[in-house]
């Protein structure tokens, strides 16, 4: 499966952050549906920084929004494929999304692609991944 996740990644086209095109939850989203073929982020259309952080409020926090369309998350993240999505508590509340990669989270920050050591990882979903050709 980690061959998967990774071909995911490699498709994932470098460009500079831009909330509704390359932010955190686009790049887990692309993930997600290169895995998967499912696109969990069609319920959401934002543009801004201000547009995302609305969408957001609406549901509390970004767990609360992600569960709205990835269900519950697991109560134990240690049974997270790679390749699931999660969302990391960073500094000062900062909460942004990734994917898991062992033990990991690799998400897209203002700063670039970044690796975030699992101790981190607030919540995560499980998802059933499609068969990968090579």
């Amino acid at each position: 499966m980690k061959a998967s996740v990774i071909n995911a990644l490699n498709k994932w086209e470098k460009r500079a952050f831009d909330y509704g095109d390359s932010d955190c939850c686009q790049f887990a989203g692309f993930i997600v549906r290169e895995l998967t073929g499912k696109d969990y982020l069609a319920p959401f259309s934002y543009g801004s920084e201000e547009d995302a952080y609305s969408i957001i409020e609406k549901h509390g926090d970004l767990v609360s929004t992600a569960s709205t369309v990835l269900g519950d998350p697991e109560t134990d993240i240690t049974n997270l494929d790679d390749g699931s999505p999660v969302v990391v508590s960073l500094s000062e509340g900062i909460q942004i999304m990734g994917i898991k990669l062992g033990d990991l989270a690799v998400c897209i920050s203002k700063n670039g692609m970044v690796q975030i050591p699992h101790q981190f990882i607030l919540s995560g979903w499980k998802l059933c991944h499609k068969p990968y050709n090579f």
